[in-house]
């Protein structure tokens, strides 16, 4: 079969949610998909592009852009002229007239359910283009039960068209000893020696501004470290209540450098009020570390029991929840990191995979 996959999301210093699932994807079919012959769209400079590839996996050079009115045009003469069996959508972009079979990845209802916080041509595009491909797709992927729940009544997409295919946790987020190489990386991203971690944009739903005024509120003297471009309305806040010289911003983080980060971290925390899987949070389980995150949308079933849960409206809450983990990583509790690190194993990108590659074959 002839698979037509877009990986344009793949972009150089970036590996969002959606690229690591791309990426991961296209890394296990190396070994399990022989039997069938991949072709992978990417725009120039993409990262991709600088890796060697098994013979059954095509890179596809492509002008459009991803999210771009080209890509309506330019992808279905693609996959004419590959003569592709299935194209797979591994986000909510696809063309309309897409000449082969259509599969479609829908991780979350971001842009329907929260428009507030997105452009309107984002918007427009959602509503005009996405919703007819998902009507249009054989059958859709999506990364957790909630946002199956959610495409099912947001969509009116008929449940046993829905499959879902968990995200999983590199063999690599593991917990990081080596003294040298927290150096190098504290020195790097000029990281104070211990911190409260959030990795996060400033998106609206992502409440990074809830965590910080709770973390404010608290008698936490213990430094928050942010993964995120500066805001100013946060500083401000910081320094209102007297805690900026405690607030850090990191640059972009590298993948290949997040389990050092998570290693060293006394404390995670994700406050996202709308998340279609959230990884961060179990990234950091496999390291080990103690988690805190909001009880909503898709977190509780991600993380299980395996996190100390907060209302993200309420800055109270986050801050008791704050404190309750600083005291549990305050102890010696062997048995709990490992009881994290074992849970998180159970999410595995092969699995996921496989998976996926079953799915293609019924479609």
């Amino acid at each position: 079969m002839k698979i037509a996959i877009d990986a344009r999301m793949i972009q150089p210093g970036s590996m969002h949610g959606i690229a690591r699932y791309v990426y991961h994807l296209l890394d296990c079919f190396r070994n399990i998909a022989r039997h069938h012959h991949f072709f992978v769209l990417i725009n120039e400079n993409n990262p991709l592009g600088k890796i060697s590839w098994p013979e059954h996996m095509q890179l596809v050079p492509v002008r459009a852009k991803w999210i771009s009115f080209r890509e309506q045009w330019e992808i279905p003469l693609q996959l004419k002229q590959i003569g592709a069996d299935l194209f797979h959508a591994p986000s909510f972009v696809a063309p309309l007239a897409c000449p082969s079979r259509l599969l479609m990845t829908i991780h979350d209802l971001n842009h329907l359910v929260l428009p507030q916080f997105y452009t309107p041509l984002h918007v427009f595009y959602y509503q005009i283009f996405v919703k007819r491909c998902i009507r249009r797709s054989r059958y859709v992927l999506t990364v957790s039960n909630f946002s199956k729940a959610e495409i099912v009544r947001n969509l009116g997409v008929e449940p046993e068209k829905v499959f879902v295919t968990y995200n999983g946790v590199s063999s690599a987020y593991r917990p990081i000893s080596d003294p040298d190489q927290s150096r190098y990386i504290r020195d790097i991203y000029g990281l104070p020696e211990e911190f409260i971690f959030c990795l996060s944009n400033n998106k609206p739903h992502k409440n990074v501004h809830q965590l910080v005024r709770a973390w404010c509120f608290s008698d936490i003297s213990l430094p928050l470290v942010l993964a995120s471009m500066g805001d100013p309305a946060i500083i401000q806040l910081a320094e209102s209540f007297g805690k900026k010289h405690l607030l850090y911003f990191t640059k972009f983080i590298a993948e290949e450098h997040l389990p050092t980060v998570y290693s060293m971290t006394r404390v995670f925390v994700y406050p996202s009020t709308y998340e279609g899987f959230g990884l961060p949070p179990l990234e950091a389980l496999s390291c080990g570390v103690p988690v805190v995150v909001a009880r909503s949308a898709s977190l509780p079933e991600v993380v299980g029991e395996q996190a100390i849960f907060m209302d993200p409206y309420d800055y109270q809450s986050i801050a008791a929840a704050l404190s309750q983990a600083l005291e549990v990583s305050g102890r010696d509790q062997t048995e709990l990191r490992q009881k994290r690190m074992n849970y998180a194993r159970r999410f595995s990108w092969e699995d996921m995979a496989r998976k996926t590659l079953a799915i293609y074959e019924q479609c």
